[in-house]
């Protein structure tokens, strides 16, 4: 499998992590102190564990990509999470996009692709 297919699955399952422990978070509601009250929800969220899932397979999906290209390569492309979770808090859960959000985001992607072709 193509390295950067590989990094790009690594980028969608840790993306799919934010998403699902917004979720969870946002049934849970506002934490306002640290205690076992508060983390137990946290741990027996479905949403967080699915979550937390996604994240473990990205690492997985990201190990592979190290093993096989340079870290300057690789690392930059965790960038395009920055820009999967800035569409998906539009669609999802209707967040406001702004002209500077909406500019930083085409610069991230314009970057990435210098990256790739450089």
């Amino acid at each position: 499998m193509n390295t950067i297919i590989i990094i790009l699955i690594g980028i969608l399952f840790a993306s799919s992590g934010q998403i699902l422990w917004k979720i969870g978070m946002t049934d849970i509601g506002p934490v306002t102190s640290f205690s076992a009250g508060t983390l137990l929800p946290m741990v027996l969220s479905p949403w967080v564990i699915g979550g937390t899932l996604c994240y473990g397979l990205s690492t997985v999906f990201w190990l592979i990509a190290l093993s096989r290209a340079d870290l300057s390569y690789v690392y930059p492309f965790i960038a395009l999470t920055f820009v999967i979770i800035f569409i998906a808090s539009f669609l999802l859960f209707h967040e406001n996009i702004s002209f500077p959000r909406l500019s930083g985001a085409i610069i991230i992607v314009c970057g990435i692709i210098v990256l790739v072709k450089g």
